[in-house]
């Protein structure tokens, strides 16, 4: 059974324009996803992006691919099925000042999807945390 959630912040005075880029600068997620470790851009056609993603805590490593389909402003919506994924589909929504991102994750590893559970939370923190110092060292918002 899939993980389900969402986490959603609100940026006044931001367009969903701007939202749209952080989010969908792919390649700066080390800078406010929760332990990632890097995410290269190995293949871009229109706006489709396949993602090579290594993701590490402590003795934890996972490497794994994703595609990335942009919608800009409105929406950027992440998929793999990939390495530890069964299924993996994060979507992203744009509104001026406003971001919200649902997600549903299936690992193959029942270990790893406890562990998820368990994080999510956490990890829901994090991202929001994050994501609003990298809005903030861009826009000063």
């Amino acid at each position: 059974m899939p993980l389900r959630g969402r986490f959603a912040a609100v940026f006044p005075g931001l367009t969903a324009r701007q939202l749209f880029d952080v989010a969908s600068d792919i390649e700066s997620y080390p800078h406010f996803i929760p332990w990632c470790r890097s995410a290269r851009v190995v293949h871009a056609d229109s706006a489709v992006r396949e993602v090579d993603n290594h993701f590490g805590a402590g003795p934890v490593e996972l490497r794994f691919r994703t595609r990335a389909e942009a919608m800009a402003p409105d929406a950027l919506t992440i998929t793999s099925a990939d390495g530890p994924f069964r299924s993996f589909r994060l979507d992203w929504r744009f509104a001026d000042g406003h971001v919200q991102a649902d997600y549903s994750i299936a690992l193959r590893s029942s270990l790893l999807q406890g562990l998820a559970v368990f994080a999510m939370p956490e990890v829901e923190r994090r991202i929001v945390s994050q994501f609003r110092r990298r809005v903030h060292a861009l826009y000063g918002a």
